[in-house]
């Protein structure tokens, strides 16, 4: 585990309703809170980090501290009827996010059965210094929408066929066993959201890499319905992950 830095400040309300970046989550936060049953996935970017100044900054970027407190703050959120499970990447960002989420958690009386690391949650495999090279020099959106047309070639990153295939398995694996009460939440990235968004939810648009910190999107099994919410609304999902 990476070694945090604790402090004693707690988020405000006022913050917590004005920082503009926490949008999606306290959408998502609302949505959960007035689900009945599920189980439920939910899959959101980690926290706030620095901006991007180069190819290692952006690969070994940890956590900013105002990112720490809201990741626990995030957790105390999370309403305490669900058994919660939290999954994360083996990034220094996304391990400091489940840490401060699973804390706020446990303050507020939640139940937390696991926090588990999951190397899929990273992205598709290959050279990580290539992959962050590469996109920083055409963008990130241009550089997933060419993953997605096969473009790019398998010596930077695996094809997104085999990567969708993983993170499917390790996703539907663990959801298939869930109970009712039971929420999976994934601290990820966002490259792995998009993905994984395209994969599940029946989007009209491509929506590209456009996920804000704690973004990202939820699907619920609900008396045999499966509901998917993305983004404040609800939406179609193409594929069943819990059965």
């Amino acid at each position: 585990m990476c070694s945090i830095k604790e402090r004693t400040s707690i988020v405000s309300e006022q913050e917590w309703i004005t920082v503009d970046w926490l949008e999606e989550a306290r959408e998502l936060l609302h949505w959960l809170s007035n689900l009945e049953s599920g189980p439920v996935l939910l899959m959101v970017r980690h926290s706030e980090r620095p901006e991007d100044i180069d190819v290692l900054t952006t690969i070994r970027a940890e956590i900013t501290e105002f990112g720490l407190e809201l990741a626990t703050e995030f957790g105390r959120r999370l309403p305490s009827n669900w058994r919660t499970t939290i999954f994360h990447s083996p990034h220094a960002r996304t391990t400091q996010t489940a840490e401060r989420v699973s804390k706020g958690l446990i303050e507020s009386g939640g139940n937390l059965i696991d926090v588990e690391r999951l190397s899929v949650l990273l992205g598709g495999r290959g050279d990580i210094e290539r992959i962050v090279d590469s996109a920083h020099k055409i963008g990130f959106d241009e550089f997933y929408l060419r993953w997605k047309r096969n473009e790019l070639p398998p010596d930077t990153i695996e094809p997104i066929e085999d990567y969708r295939q993983r993170l499917d398995q390790h996703i539907h694996s663990r959801l298939s066993k869930a109970g009712p009460n039971d929420l999976h939440l994934h601290v990820t990235h966002d490259i792995v959201i998009a993905v994984a968004r395209g994969m599940y939810l029946d989007l009209s648009v491509d929506v590209g890499l456009a996920v804000p910190f704690f973004g990202g999107f939820g699907v619920s099994y609900i008396d045999g319905e499966l509901v998917g919410f993305n983004r404040g609304v609800q939406v179609e999902v193409t594929r069943n992950l819990f059965t």
